[in-house]
Parts: structure tokens; sequence; C-alpha cells
């Protein structure tokens, strides 16, 4: 486990959560603790940050959040811009990610970026989807605007710098033919 931001071989398993999105009832003590230091965290960007091992990964970032072994950071601005823009449209939509990334302490830069989704449902999902007559972008843009929610069209549009029409087109699609009879 690294034990400050960067200083892992490689990649670190990460979560940073907004501040303000700790639910006081669930998480008491991690919210007094976050209100105690939120005037430090305000000045840039109300958002920590975690440096952890593999095993946070079945946790959810709250959960990781409220360890009191891993020492949380403020989220620098220079940081938080330099994460692609669908894991900072996931950060904001959800105010907490998981991500598999390497760190720079002295650029204060993320590189290598990648969610810790669990990539392997999705894909099973794609696959069943193309297998039942939907195109690629018809069955990536159902399965990650309308099952899984993790985007709006216009997030999901700029992500993959295309139109909203396009994707919503392409759910369009895939709606009609996911509930057209069988013949």
């Amino acid at each position: 486990m690294a034990a400050q931001p960067g200083t892992g071989s490689g990649r670190d398993f990460v979560t940073i959560f907004k501040t303000g999105s700790v639910d006081r009832s669930e998480y008491p003590e991690l919210a007094d603790l976050l209100l105690e230091g939120r005037t430090q965290l305000t000045a840039e960007t109300s958002y920590l940050m975690k440096f952890g091992d593999e095993s946070h990964r079945s946790l959810t970032p709250f959960d990781v959040a409220s360890l009191h072994d891993v020492p949380a950071y403020p989220l620098p601005q220079t940081a938080l811009n330099s994460l692609p823009t669908h894991v900072r449209a996931e950060l904001e939509q959800n105010g907490a990610i998981q991500m598999i990334a390497s760190y720079d302490p002295e650029n204060h830069r993320f590189e290598e970026v990648d969610l810790a989704w669990d990539d392997q449902d999705f894909l099973e999902r794609v696959t069943e989807l193309i297998a039942g007559e939907l195109s690629l972008h018809e069955a990536v843009d159902w399965i990650v605007v309308e099952e899984a929610e993790r985007y709006t069209v216009a997030q999901w549009a700029d992500i993959r710098d295309v139109t909203e029409d396009a994707v919503r087109s392409n759910i369009n699609a895939a709606r009609e033919k996911l509930l057209a009879e069988p013949e």
C-alpha cells in the first residue's frame, strides 16, 4: 500500500471523493473529520484522495474514505484537471470514483488512468447485446447511458467525441431492437 501519493511502484489504486458528498447518518466519524479539515480543502477542489491497494476494490469509495489507517490528501486542482474527461464526469456525477493510475506528486498529475469498474460484466453484456443484433455503438451507448447510468447523453457524447444526437440515435435504435417482438 502506498504510504504517500505516488510513492508506490507503478500504478496505485486511488479513491477520490468530494467532502460534501459524505452522508453523516452513514459515516458520522468521517463526516466530522472532513468538517474539521474543510477549510483547507475548499480552497482548491473540495476533493480528497486516498491511495490504497487492490483489496480496496471491493469496498465502496466511502468505505475506503472511512479507513483510518489510510491517509487522505487534498486533491490539487492540477491533479483534478489531469484526469481524463470521462473520469471527471464520473466524479462530478457521483461525488466519488475509484481508479487505477500513476500519480506524479511533484507535478500533481495523474497518468494511465483507468476507472475500477467491474469490466467483465460490462464486456459480457456488450457481447450479449451484439449477439442479439445491436451494433457495437448501439450496445455500448445503451449500456453506459441507460443500463449502467454511468453518464448523461451529453457527457457520453463528449467522451466519445460525437454529437448528442448520435448517442440518442444509437440509444433509440437499441431500445427499438430490444423491445421488438421476437419472431
